[in-house]
């Protein structure tokens, strides 16, 4: 199996007739924690569903682990959590876990997420980040090498949001290499390896503190952008349209 857990090579992707990703090449090593920022309708959920095979490229090529992403899911390789999951949950957390594998992997995941003392609650009654941890480990329940979230901690309050990260980390100290779609630069900036700006083209990729620069944040976002700066490294800034 090669080092890289994904390779894109001068990938483009047209929906509709419009073309959505131009020209992207980027190679993602194993074991890493990368996020995903850009503007709304800017690619970032297309690269992901490119990267489990679900849309395919016009052009370019992907691999997962080495193999076309199609045959890396079917292999159990690919976890893949969508940024919305439709209807009502009506099962407790551990049931719902067990739906899509053994009750002890059920149990195995709960723990991984620090969600073993609500394994018999409701999810439906569960607070919105218990909620993403609870799906964090029905896709962990099938041990898969590479993770990728859409925005998973859209309405989560922050002291979630610290835990729901802390996960993350341990995960990737697990050997699990996560790639995470995130509206919250400054936040996500804090916790990942390197990062990917994308507005259908890849307009930087690497060092996350790189990508709080406002000139970068300008180009990508298309408006004149403020950074906040409350931490002495540029970490955890945040930023608002003009």
């Amino acid at each position: 199996m090669e080092e890289a857990a994904i390779t894109l090579k001068n990938v483009t992707v047209q929906l509709g007739g419009k073309t959505v990703l131009e020209d992207i090449t980027l190679t993602i090593p194993r074991g890493e924690f990368w996020g995903v920022i850009g503007p709304n309708g800017g690619g970032k959920t297309t690269l992901l569903r490119t990267i489990i095979g679900t849309i395919k490229p016009q052009t370019g090529s992907v691999k997962v682990l080495g193999l076309p992403p199609k045959e890396a899911v079917r292999n159990g390789w690919v976890g893949y959590l969508p940024q919305r999951i439709k209807g009502m949950i009506p099962f407790s957390a551990l049931d719902f876990v067990s739906l899509v594998g053994k009750r002890e992997e059920a149990e195995r995941t709960l723990e991984m997420v620090k969600m073993s003392h609500k394994a018999h609650e409701p999810f439906e009654k569960l607070s919105g980040g218990e909620k993403q941890r609870i799906l964090i480990a029905s896709v962990l329940s099938r041990n898969p090498k590479v993770l990728l979230l859409d925005e998973p901690s859209t309405g989560v309050d922050s002291v979630a949001q610290d835990t729901f990260y802390n996960i993350l980390k341990e995960l990737k100290d697990r050997g699990i290499t996560i790639v995470m779609v995130s509206h919250d630069v400054g936040v996500i900036a804090q916790f990942v390896d390197n990062i990917a700006c994308l507005n259908k083209r890849l307009k930087h990729s690497g060092d996350p503190r790189k990508a709080l620069d406002c000139r970068l944040l300008e180009e990508l976002y298309g408006h004149s952008v403020n950074v906040f700066v409350h931490h002495p490294e540029c970490l955890g800034c945040h930023f608002y349209r003009r």
